[in-house]
């Protein structure tokens, strides 16, 4: 049984699926914690730049927290 997972306003991505069909491209990746982390879309900054929000299924953390 899949395990929902919200990521923003998004309670569409999967707990534990490595090919997340909600996630962004190139996502989720693996988080050091064992966990993944996925991507849902974010914000734009003032170059019109997207920046997604991440949040790993396991620890909680974003890529941001991460570095």
């Amino acid at each position: 049984m899949s395990t929902p997972f919200a990521i923003g306003d998004e309670l569409t991505h999967v707990v534990g699926d490595a090919e997340c069909p909600e996630c962004l491209e190139e996502y989720p990746e693996p988080c050091r914690c064992g966990g993944l982390i996925h991507a849902a879309t974010g914000e734009e900054d003032a170059s019109r730049t997207e920046w997604p929000t991440t949040r790993c299924d396991r620890c909680g953390r974003s890529e941001e927290e991460l570095d």
